[in-house]
């Protein structure tokens, strides 16, 4: 039964209809056939009749009965498995610290992670059917950036990500990298995903960074142009060798640390050009 069961589906209709039909045949004809044989007065076939149409209706009440019940057991197993399925991938987008965002061809909000309530400050409930501009999330001014990043994403000419502004629901910002992914359907786009992750922090570090060497480059200038100064005077002014001597070695030392120093800061350069390119 069970090697029967893989290679014919009993949960189709058609088969289902044939397997009644076929049985239905089968009975009438071999049990008017019996009855007409064993049975001779009028009284009795008829009471036989009435008999074998009730088991008629009783056996095929209950193959009819084992035959949905299987399709609808299976569809029961099945729709159980989507939904733990479902269950566990909700789980998944929920802890992704992405804000992770669902929308249909029109820019309309079909579903979105919960991690938009520890961003944001938003319920999932009050965006699901809005846009992100209905709700203030995004300004306007990024309407060409968008329309950009759509058309681009398209055409395949780039990876879809940009860097943009996100309104907070209590009026602060943070600043969010949106990388940005097409669903097609029969060649057609019918909606994209969004996630929006947010680089505020990295940002504010690039800005450190950036200060940090400004400020590097000042204070390695300020101590090269003194030295320097007091580099000439020893060869000037200093008259006993000894002392010049002594005076020459430690400029040296200080000019050996200054180069040191120098290497440092292009190799914060070279970090913070990294940091700033890094996507």
């Amino acid at each position: 039964m069970g090697q029967a069961d893989e290679k014919i589906s009993f949960e189709n209709p058609i088969i289902i209809v044939s397997i009644y039909f076929v049985m239905g045949i089968v009975w009438i004809i071999f049990s008017d056939v019996f009855l007409a044989m064993r049975v001779k007065d009028v009284p009795t076939l008829v009471f036989f009749q009435t008999f074998k149409d009730i088991l008629f209706i009783l056996l095929t009440s209950l193959l009819v009965f084992y035959l949905i019940n299987r399709g609808f057991n299976k569809i029961k197993s099945s729709t159980q498995i989507m939904t733990e399925s479902e269950r566990k991938n909700k789980i998944i987008l929920d802890t992704v610290g992405d804000i992770l965002l669902y929308v249909d061809k029109f820019g309309k909000i079909l579903d979105i992670n919960k991690r938009i309530e520890t961003r944001l400050g938003y319920k999932k409930e009050e965006l699901i059917g809005k846009s992100f501009m209905d709700v203030g999330i995004l300004d306007v001014k990024y309407i060409p950036t968008l329309a950009k990043m759509y058309r681009q994403g398209i055409s395949n000419t780039s990876d879809g990500r940009i860097e943009l502004e996100l309104n907070h629901k209590n009026g602060s910002t943070i600043m969010a990298e949106a990388n940005n992914k097409f669903i097609t359907q029969n060649g057609e786009i019918i909606g994209a995903v969004t996630a929006f992750r947010d680089i505020t922090e990295r940002k504010k570090a690039l800005v450190q960074i950036e200060n940090n060497i400004e400020k590097f480059a000042h204070l390695i200038d300020h101590i090269r142009n003194p030295l320097a100064i007091l580099s000439t005077f020893t060869h000037v002014r200093i008259n006993e060798p000894e002392i010049k001597q002594s005076l020459l070695t430690q400029i040296d030392r200080i000019d050996e640390v200054i180069k040191q120093l120098d290497e440092g800061w292009m190799n914060t350069e070279d970090t913070r050009k990294f940091l700033k390119d890094y996507k």
